[in-house]
């Protein structure tokens, strides 16, 4: 018995040690992760520095930057970037040029691949050693501050402690990749769905590809008034599904309800392939049209949403001749002010859509003298390197094959003459004249810009590179370029400053501006043509978010910051009103659905997060969809033997199946149904199984908050699941979906929300949905999240500092 009471003792001694032992660890590994904790007071020493630079915070952590001239305001953001966000910068530069790899291992190894054919760090090399003295000075000082901010920390930021890796310094061509990786974000979508149009057209016929692809319609919202026709719905001689075999309706795992496995790295919220997910509202009104007599500006660009957020927020205050004071958000990795107010103008961005690229057809017997081979080495973690043989036809990257057919890619992304920072002559724009120049100079991806000054008016123009293409868009829309007219290609070209600033709209009707990604204007549609300059379709949203935005304007004579933002929260579901009518009428007829009929009449019309009526419509809508577009598509695809690829139904979808379901056509009816009512019902009672578990509960219980959770979270959580609780944001039930001005998506959506009439910005609001820091026990993680939830509209302007940073010479 002695015995065994000395072995129970030692166990629990060992117990006791291995307890100890791993507090230890624990402590220790606390510790080495706070010693990364940025610097919020004291002192630091920057090379470099003219003088000394400030940098306050204030309680949500915005960085007020102040210096005697701009490059010590650059060297200034860049330290404080590097504290904050220095993973998330690096993140960005290796994803755009292919080089996770380096850092995560084999897991990266396909992403790299493809980012690799695109070669954009030696192409952006090149595009460094031409730009102005100016621009690489910018560049070169927010870089040395960058390093200087890196090299400041107790320790290398935490995650690399995880990774077991060593941070890279910055170089001045890393702030172009991370304009380069924006390209991948707002136009990669677009470049590949432009290549699936293409391929559909050729193999299905341009009639059917006009009907199942349509460019617009009555939802159209264009800044020039114009609509077009969809696609004549094609009749029985065409398409008859009654002599065609049957189509099986997708099950309840349809893509829409149950999306592919994402990409490395790829935003969770963006992987509904059907409707853009890459998006952003903007609007504006004249002096004409506010209380107060100034322009103001509303802005909400819509990106994934993750802790830390995509953007930081800063004031600038630039000493010297002429001071300049701006506000807004910036971009970690470039020094730019990428949206707010300098006091004289304010700015704000949504995704433009154009087709800002061609693809082309490699011949199967390509000319060997348009052919070249170059060799791209992946670095690999824990593995040999990876050699990769990058083809180009005429110049032109080969990044798709499918069977023996190669296609290259004319992309104004792969073109160094499409990269500068003239974004940054924004901070001394003086009215929208001159902001609209800033805005054709300035390299970054293709944007609908709208701008207001302190003057009273307002603007809207394409920011960023032109194609100079005058070809008519619906001559380009799906289709292929011949490989032998490679040489009449245009090369992107950023406007110099000064020169004619082509399209815009300075004198709109109703002095009243909006965009959210639609179509804006259609050169062959008017005449003579509003605008000079054709920017294609790049596959825009349906237009009905920008028609409720416009219409909201339309309906106020007069506004203020709080009844313009409030647009921001606009969540009435107009867009699903005849969605609702349908099921209505079919859940009322003999074949009653009595709690389907109640649901609906208690509805409250809107995508309120506590209303179950909303998410039946959503979803019946997208089953039906789905039903319509398997039926119609797959007969022609396989018809026209199509290349081997899903292809996806698109926004503007929408038509074909509004018209269908209006007018029933029998032979354009779904095999296995015996009328168009029949087939509806079947899709309806489908969607209230799945959203009460197949009678599990009741279906008031099946709210749209429910489905439309939150979910903004940290990058690393998504590998160690484990570290959620700590790094992600909570989840909660949202209000807001797609198609009406409050989008909201679990880990897509409103990532800034901006409301400024220039001059006035100690009347301006910003809000945004994540923290400035990017360390856990930094006291700005998260700081903001839960007033962006709340719609509580925090000052663009910071308040009092609670931390002073200087830095000296």
């Amino acid at each position: 018995m002695p015995r065994l009471r000395s072995m129970g003792r030692l166990i629990a001694w060992i117990v006791l040690a291995i307890l100890a032992l791993a507090a230890l660890l624990a402590a220790a590994a606390l510790w080495q992760v706070h010693r990364s904790v940025p610097m919020l007071d004291g002192q630091a020493h920057v090379a470099g520095l003219q003088s000394a630079v400030t940098i306050a915070r204030d309680e949500r952590g915005t960085a007020v930057v102040k210096g005697a001239n701009r490059l010590d305001v650059a060297r200034g953001l860049g330290f404080v970037h590097a504290q904050e966000r220095f993973f998330e910068m690096d993140l960005t530069r290796r994803s755009a040029a292919g080089e996770l790899s380096a850092l995560f291992g084999p897991v990266a190894l396909e992403h790299d691949k493809q980012r690799r054919l695109h070669r954009l760090r030696a192409m952006l090399a090149a595009r460094l050693s031409t730009m102005d003295s100016g621009e690489r000075a910018l560049l070169q000082a927010y870089a040395d501050g960058v390093n200087a901010g890196l090299a400041q920390l107790g320790a290398k930021p935490w995650q690399y402690l995880l990774l077991r890796a060593e941070p890279q310094p910055w170089q001045p061509v890393d702030s172009l990749l991370v304009i380069g990786e924006m390209f991948w974000m707002l136009q990669g979508n677009s470049v590949d769905e432009g290549l699936e149009r293409a391929q559909l057209r050729e193999c299905i016929g341009g009639e059917m590809f006009d009907w199942l692809e349509p460019r617009g319609g009555h939802w159209d919202a264009a800044l020039d008034g114009s609509v077009l026709t969809p696609g004549a719905v094609p009749g029985p001689d065409i398409m008859d599904l009654r002599r065609t075999p049957a189509t099986p309706v997708p099950a309840k795992d349809s893509p829409v309800a149950r999306s592919d496995a994402p990409a490395f790295l790829d935003d969770v919220g963006a992987l509904d392939r059907h409707e853009p997910m890459t998006g952003s509202n903007n609007w504006a009104v004249g002096g004409t049209r506010s209380v107060s007599g100034d322009a103001m500006l509303a802005n909400d660009m819509h990106l994934g949403l993750g802790v830390p957020a995509i953007w930081f927020r800063a004031q600038f205050e630039i000493g010297g001749d002429a001071p300049i004071r701006a506000e807004g958000v910036t971009l970690p990795g470039v020094p730019a002010m990428v949206a707010g107010s300098n006091g004289h103008v304010a700015w704000g961005f949504t995704n433009s859509y154009g087709q800002w690229f061609d693809w082309v057809k490699v011949p199967e017997r390509p000319d060997p003298a348009q052919l070249t081979h170059l060799t791209e080495t992946i670095a690999v973690k824990g593995a040999a390197d990876v050699k990769l043989d990058v083809v180009q036809f005429g110049g032109l990257p080969v990044v798709a094959k499918q069977g023996a057919q190669s296609y290259a890619l004319h992309w104004v992304a792969d073109f160094g003459d499409a990269y500068g920072l003239a974004l940054d002559d924004m901070l001394k724009a003086g009215d929208v004249r001159s902001a609209l120049s800033v805005a054709a100079a300035s390299g970054i991806p293709e944007q609908n810009l709208l701008v207001a000054d302190t003057h009273g008016a307002i603007a809207w123009t394409i920011a960023g590179a032109r194609l100079n293409t005058q070809t008519p868009t619906s001559a380009n829309f799906g289709r292929f370029v011949d490989a032998a007219a490679l040489g009449q290609l245009h090369r992107p070209q950023l406007t110099p400053p000064g020169a004619a600033v082509l399209p815009i709209d300075d004198a709109p009707a109703n002095d009243q501006l909006w965009t959210a990604n639609a179509r804006t204007y259609e050169p062959e549609a008017t005449s003579p043509p509003a605008f000079d300059t054709t920017i294609g379709d790049g596959g825009y949203d349906l237009g009905a978010r920008a028609q409720q935005i416009r219409d909201r304007l339309k309906a106020t004579p007069r506004f203020d910051e709080t009844t313009l933002g409030a647009i921001h929260f606009d969540d009435e579901a107009l867009f699903l009103r005849p969605w609702a009518g349908r099921i209505v009428a079919i859940a009322a007829s003999p074949t009653s659905r009595p709690e389907i009929t109640k649901l609906l009449n208690d509805w409250n019309g809107r995508a309120d997060a506590d209303q179950a009526g909303y998410r039946l419509v959503s979803e019946v809508r997208k089953r039906v969809l789905d039903a319509l577009w398997a039926a119609w598509s797959q007969p022609l695809v396989k018809a026209g033997q199509c290349p081997a690829r899903k292809y996806d139904w698109h926004a503007r979808f929408e038509y074909a199946a509004e018209e269908a379901l209006d007018k029933q056509p029998a032979h354009l009816l779904p095999r296995g149904f015996a009328s168009w009512d029949a087939f509806l019902l079947a899709q309806i009672d489908a969607t209230v199984a799945d959203m009460t578990r197949s009678g599990a509960r009741p279906l008031a219980q099946a709210t749209w908050g429910e489905a439309n959770r939150s979910h903004v979270g940290h990058v690393l959580s998504r590998a160690l699941p484990v570290l959620s609780r700590v790094l992600d944001m909570p989840s909660l039930p949202q209000s807001g979906d797609r198609n009406m001005p409050h989008v909201a998506a679990p880990a897509f959506g409103q990532s800034e929300r901006l409301v400024v009439a220039p001059g006035h910005e100690e009347r301006a609001t910003l809000s945004m949905p994540g923290g400035q820091s990017g360390h856990p026990m930094s006291p700005y993680y998260g700081a903001g999240h839960a007033d962006w939830v709340a719609g509580r509209a925090t000052p663009l302007l910071a308040g009092p500092p609670q931390h002073v940073l200087t830095l000296s010479p």
